[in-house]
């Protein structure tokens, strides 16, 4: 087997962008990411080029039209593109590059009928297509009723109306699409109107995003915010961020941290980006620079400062050398139509993730979804967005909605693409439905083909003689009447203007034409039956001109006079097919054999029967309601269970048994539990010193710490009240005499992982709990009905809350109720004699120190500190205490010595 392999020396590909006329887009820094692509991929000895690839950078105007006008010139400057930017382009730019054999690899153009490989066979895509990504995503959260907002700029005007009409395609019903307007009261205009368009659950927002600094997204969600509208009854969705990395790893974003309406008007925004599964953007943006493959002379000051659309810059030129690399494996020249279709099966490191072509060329790049918990400026990664699965699968962190929960869902039938959805009314359907129309077209062609199969030319075919039978069924009237008339010898008459607009221009020019008709003239007929067809009007209808000015310049082009069709109104393909029948030349009109061929394709082989299909979707809208109903259940069960297992948490599972079956709850004696309180010694001062947030994250972390010591003991947690921890053993289920040993145990545990304990927010400030256990008989049980709360009452209860309070940091205080009880079991228990102490309200007892275990190799703090601050033994040297007090003080701007020692004069002896 031979190939036959091809040599260039230097290959050139244009990186096409608004980099000029966008700030924003200059902070992708195309140059550098292009200059760090090439440099890489020329060193790259995986790759066999066969040649040296070079790049330029090539302008895009911000206004459509003008950066249409300067691609066209664009022409013999480059071998390839890495482009457009602006989707309003982009089929006209893939149609240039189709005919100059040169290949578009582009990440913005989310036009749909890009995919269409017949037609544009030198376009790819370098990213997953955004619309199968929001598609996934809102088809996870049962969200379909969309409205999309833009910026001003024709970029992102384009990119709404293409993104628009995208999901309108997927079969996503999109209420609204506008733009911001220009000023305060537009902006609030355009609020008002999502606000009263209906069903909008989603408002996808086309401009630069907030997180790098886009004023008008800012503005945006803050005027959101004011009025109202981010408390939950939206979700909020960049798009700008489906087409990079967005860093979330340990990363702070500022324009939230300095902005507090932008950060709670964030909290209603979900941010779906591109995964980073090898590195941040950040770290990989770093690597380089400490290798010095950056021009730092070009950089920004700061890394924040670099937009990550660097990454999918330098991804696109990487994924083209694959795509040059493969073709020069198999023999193939660097056509366009070669390096579009070569990017199948390509899987490689990208600048900060694995980038993965699939089988037809489709990307397959994991995406992430992205939220703030409600008050931080850090951004969480809560599911993963699997595209080769096609699933949305939860990467461990629950999304935090405003309103605690999402908007209510829509019908799953709106991701079903061969469902109608209720609430569509049936006869709106069958009036502005493709179905409806493309059932009359496809019947119209199959008669006109069974007629031109049989040498029958119709001849006089117009909407007049096409009529529909009581199945729907459409049926062609008045073929061989001119026949007849050329038996009869009937005299010719001039028809009407009116009735020539279906004649074909070369019969109109021909008087002398045989009424008999003619093929091609046929299929003229045929695409001005589709006109009306598609835009629901009379022929012509769309020009404003009189029928006779209409004969006459078809009669007589140039310029040559046609319908014209807005591409909204129907699919591109069958638009294209309707200028195809129509066109001057009969002998380029397409036969009806190939005309019943596309547009088959068009349908993509989809039954179109009216009556078949009417019946289809009533069986489907049952069926869609048997799921909707599975679905509630199943949404209903798994609330139960999340229900069911609050409850649990909060109360012991038997009293919970109880409560949930509707009886009542009777107090239950115990005759000897052991129960262990502590607290944390200076959190009064801690608090005073500390954000209300910072408290909450303190008792927080160290409360989680202490959860996950108890779920190694038989112990039960009864309650926490601020800084103050309670526990039981030996109820509600009793265990014996174990009680004890189950504390003792779990005591230790927490004051050895409690040594290692630090606060963030003061990590230098060591946190210091006193523990105190007794053991004896005690009452339980449920008071309240709003709030049912599991509680223990007796004697007990107080004396083993005066041993927190009266013993020390570090230390576990033991009664001798429960001495006895831990000597009894000779496991070892090491105790010291603490002496004579007062518990208020029980008067002087001896009481003792828990200080190890035989078995016991885990390490304290406890020895440390005690013996090194023992000569600390009057209230005027609490010098220990007034060295952590006064390093607060002076990260808080107080330093004086004066303030330290009253402050330290207040202690708890440590």
């Amino acid at each position: 087997k031979m190939h036959v392999i091809f040599v260039c020396i230097n290959i050139i590909t244009g990186v096409l962008g608004p980099w000029n006329c966008d700030p924003y887009y200059a902070k992708s820094l195309p140059a550098i990411a292009s200059r760090l692509a090439v440099g890489r991929i020329n060193e790259d000895f995986s790759l066999d080029l066969g040649c040296t690839m070079d790049f330029v950078i090539l302008q895009e105007a911000c206004e459509t039209s003008k950066a249409l006008t300067s691609f066209v010139q664009y022409e013999n400057a480059v071998d390839a593109f890495v482009g457009p930017t602006n989707p309003g382009y982009c089929n006209a730019a893939a149609l240039m590059g189709k005919n100059w054999d040169k290949s578009l690899f582009s990440w913005a153009c989310i036009n749909y009928e890009l995919d269409w490989v017949q037609g544009y066979p030198t376009f790819a895509r370098t990213l997953p297509s955004p619309t199968r990504v929001l598609f996934s995503v809102l088809r996870f959260f049962s969200l379909a009723n969309i409205a999309i907002v833009s910026s001003n700029e024709d970029i992102w005007i384009d990119t709404a109306a293409k993104l628009a009409s995208a999901l309108r395609n997927q079969g996503l019903p999109v209420g609204i699409v506008v733009s911001m307007g220009n000023n305060d009261t537009m902006l609030e205009n355009t609020l008002l109107s999502i606000r009263n368009a209906g069903e909008i659950k989603v408002i996808i927002m086309c401009m630069h995003s907030a997180l790098i600094g886009g004023v008008q997204q800012t503005s945006f969600l803050i005027k959101a915010y004011d009025m109202g509208l981010t408390r939950g009854q939206y979700v909020f969705i960049p798009y700008d961020t489906l087409l990079y990395s967005l860093p979330y790893t340990n990363t702070t974003y500022f324009p939230l941290q300095n902005n507090t309406k932008l950060r709670k008007a964030y909290d209603a925004v979900l941010t779906i980006t591109v995964e980073s599964d090898l590195m941040s953007f950040n770290e990989a943006y770093n690597m380089a620079k400490r290798f010095g493959e950056l021009m730092l002379s070009q950089e920004p000051e700061q890394v924040c400062t670099v937009s990550p659309l660097f990454g999918t810059i330098y991804n696109s030129l990487y994924l083209l050398a694959k795509s040059m690399h493969n073709a020069r494996r198999t023999g193939k020249w660097f056509s366009g139509s070669n390096l579009a279709s070569f990017t199948r099966n390509i899987t490689f490191s990208g600048f900060n993730q694995n980038i993965r072509m699939d089988a037809q060329g489709n990307g397959q790049t994991d995406y992430v979804i992205l939220d703030t918990d409600g008050w931080g400026s850090e951004l969480y990664r809560c599911f993963y967005v699997n595209l080769t699965l096609d699933k949305v699968l939860f990467a461990g962190t629950y999304i935090h909605f405003p309103a605690a929960s999402p908007p209510p869902s829509d019908s799953s039938c709106w991701f079903d693409p061969n469902a109608i959805c209720a609430g569509e009314i049936l006869l709106g359907i069958l009036s502005s439905d493709w179905m409806f129309k493309s059932s009359l077209v496809l019947d119209l062609i199959k008669g006109m083909k069974y007629l031109h199969h049989r040498e029958f030319p119709h001849g006089r075919l117009k909407s007049h003689n096409c009529v529909v039978d009581g199945r729907f069924v459409l049926k062609i009237t008045d073929y061989g009447y001119n026949e007849i008339l050329e038996t009869q010898k009937a005299p010719k008459e001039t028809p009407p203007p009116e009735d020539l607009f279906w004649t074909a221009p070369e019969l109109i020019r021909d008087h002398e034409s045989p009424r008999k008709g003619t093929y091609k003239g046929d299929v003229y007929s045929f695409s001005i039956i589709l006109q009306e067809v598609v835009v629901r009007g009379a022929p012509y209808c769309m020009l404003g001109l009189s029928p006779e000015e209409i004969i006459r310049k078809v009669k007589k082009p140039p310029p040559m006079c046609r319908p014209t069709v807005a591409p909204d109104q129907a699919p591109l393909e069958c638009i294209q097919l309707m200028k195809q029948c129509w066109t001057e030349q009969p002998d380029r009109r397409p036969p009806f054999d190939q005309i019943f061929d596309q547009f088959k394709l068009i349908n993509k082989g989809k039954k179109t029967n009216i009556i078949d299909s009417m019946l289809r979707m009533l069986e489907q809208y049952s069926s869609n309601l048997e799921d909707l109903i599975r679905e509630r259940t199943e949404e209903l069960e798994v609330e139960k269970q999340r229900t069911e297992k609050l409850l649990a948490e909060m109360l012991p599972p038997s009293v919970a048994e109880a409560l949930k079956t509707g009886a009542s709850v009777e107090p239950e004696y115990f005759d000897q539990v052991t129960l262990y309180f502590s607290d944390i010694v200076g959190f009064t001062t801690i608090s005073s010193l500390s954000d209300p947030i910072e408290v909450v994250d303190l008792l927080n972390d160290l409360y989680s710490l202490f959860d996950a010591v108890l779920g190694s003991h038989d112990v039960y947690k009864v309650e926490t009240i601020g800084d103050a921890y309670m526990v039981a053993s030996g109820l509600p289920k009793r265990n014996g005499n174990k009680h004890a040993a189950e504390i003792a145990n779990m005591s230790l545990n927490i004051l050895s992982s409690v040594g290692s304990f630090k606060m963030r927010h003061m990590p230098e400030v060591p946190v210091r709990i006193r523990i105190g256990i007794h053991s004896g008989p005690c009452v339980a049980g449920v008071v309240g009905l709003t709030m049912p709360r599991y509680c223990l009452f007796g004697d007990t209860v107080n004396t083993a809350s005066r041993m927190e309070s009266t013993g020390l940091p570090y230390r576990i205080h033991v009664n001798i109720s429960t001495v006895n009880i831990l000597r009894s079991l000779n496991d070892g228990y090491k105790i010291e004699v603490r002496g004579k102490t007062e518990l208020k309200g029980k008067g002087i007892e001896e009481t003792y120190w828990l200080v190890g275990k035989s078995n016991f190799t885990k390490p304290f703090i406890l020895p440390l500190i005690l013996n090194k601050y023992k000569f600390c033994m009057h209230t005027h040297t609490h010098v220990w205490f007034a060295i952590l007090v006064g390093t607060i003080h002076r990260r808080n701007g107080f330093s004086t010595v004066q303030t330290v020692y009253s402050i330290a004069l207040h202690q708890p002896y440590p």
